[in-house]
This record gives C-alpha cells, structure tokens and sequence, in this order.
C-alpha cells in the first residue's frame, strides 16, 4: 500500500526546505491525521513493527541504567523521533521504510540539534516538576500535608484531608494544563529539525505556534488519541503494536498539511 500521492508530492517538495509559518485548518484535520496515519502504517506495517520493537527495548535498556539512564532516554526520544520522522518522509517520497531509520536522526548535521531539542525537554519537564511540588506546597499547606501524612491512623482530619483532596485535584488540572502546553511545544519539533532544518528553539516555537493556530484540530486529534489508548490497551496494550506507528505517522501527517508550502 503507498502513501497518498498528494503527502509523495508535497514532502518532496518541502525536503529541507526552511519552514513556513504553519497555516490554520479546520478542526476536521484532527481526525484527517489518523486516518493518513493508518496509511502509513499500512504501506509498511512489518517494518513498523520492527522499529517499535527495536525502540521499545532501546528504552528499557536505557532506563535499566541507575541514575543517568532516564535522563539519557528522555534526551535521546527526539533522535529517534527524527529518524522516525525520515522515515515516514522515506514512504512520502516512494521509497522503502528500513528499521535502520530509526537511527538516522543519530547522524550527519542532524544529531546536535535534536540533542539540544532532548535537553530542552528534559528541562521543561524539570521545570513543570518543580512547579508542581513548589504548588502543592503552598495550596496544601501544613494541615493538609498532615492529613495526608495521617491517611489510615486514628488521628485522621477528615476535614483537612477534603481540602486536600481538592486542593490535589486542583494541582492535577494545572500539572495537566502545563503539560499540554509542553507537548504543543515539542509535537512537530523533531519533524521541523530533520525535515526543515530548522534550529531546536525556533523547532519549539513554530510546533507551538501551529498547535495553537490548529487548537480545533489538536483537541480533536487528542480526544481521538484518548479513545485510541484506552482501546489499544484493553487486549493486554497488544492493540500499541499498531497504535504506536500511528502516533508517529498522525505526526508527520500533521506537520504536511501545516507547514506545506
């Protein structure tokens, strides 16, 4: 199965070229990407499969490493999402998907500035951390830190431990807010460094731009994806063998249609 022709014609035509300001879609596009994602799942799903195989245990190695090994994961995700990325372009383009394209964000000119998109992330995700205990600190104050410290003893608060709860929940809605923030950020940040060439930190800010420009289509999209997980984990998360390759086609496809000349 090829991928469409107007992703062939368009991405050869966007290779390495600087990218444009992304451009406003209908919210619709949100359940287009899926479905140009499960076209390039298609056109070669063996592959596929292989890649995520081969990342899946790239990652538990990297994390199985005390101390550094997460750190090392999270920097390096943005490398192998290049090489993911080129290899979508690959089918874009008639050509076949390899698992070696997995590695392909690790060479040439490529390899630095998905480094340093990696650390930026890292750093973000450290910043978000910190806000949120610095957060839960001053919303739970003392007396809910107690109640929540006393959970299961005699001396229970019951109405402290409330106020926690609620205050908790609260902090949950701003962790996730500022997550969401985070992700609009990075979302199309490794397609633009491999695709266009673009430096790590304007990467960022046109990913955010265009997730903010396409806020219709990026809420649909998650809300998609949302019932996507829930259904690829029912069959004991065997339905992800297929679900993962699609996240990084519905990203690639979502990159097209933005940022196409």
């Amino acid at each position: 199965m090829e991928v469409s022709q107007s992703t062939s014609t368009t991405a050869g035509e966007m290779a390495m070229a600087t990218a444009p300001e992304p451009r406003r879609l209908p919210a619709g596009d949100g359940i287009a990407w899926w479905g140009e994602s499960w076209r390039i799942f298609c056109a070669a799903p063996s592959t596929w499969l292989g890649i995520l195989a081969l990342f899946v245990i790239l990652s538990i190695a990297l994390v199985l490493v005390p101390i550094v090994g997460s750190l090392i994961h999270t920097v390096l995700t943005p490398v192998f999402a290049g090489g993911a990325m080129l290899g979508c372009h690959a089918l874009a383009r008639g050509e076949p998907l390899r698992v070696g394209h997995l590695f392909e964000g690790f060479q040439g000119n490529r390899f630095m500035p998905l480094c340093v998109l990696g650390l930026i992330w890292l750093a973000l995700i450290f910043v978000v951390a910190i806000v949120m205990v610095a957060t839960i600190f001053l919303t739970l104050g003392a007396s809910g830190l107690a109640a929540i410290m006393d959970f299961g003893t005699a001396n229970l608060d019951y109405s402290a431990l409330a106020s926690a709860g609620v205050s908790l929940g609260v902090v949950g809605l701003i962790a996730l807010a500022l997550m969401l923030l985070v992700a609009m950020a990075y979302w199309f940040a490794p397609a633009l460094v491999v695709l266009n060439g673009e430096a790590p930190i304007a990467a960022l800010r046109k990913s955010f731009a265009a997730s903010m420009h396409n806020i219709g289509a990026f809420l649909l999209y998650g809300i998609i994806y949302i019932g996507l997980a829930i259904v690829a984990s029912i069959p004991m998360g065997l339905g992800w063998l297929v679900l993962g390759p699609m996240v990084v086609g519905s990203c690639y496809a979502g990159w097209r249609t933005i940022f196409s000349r």
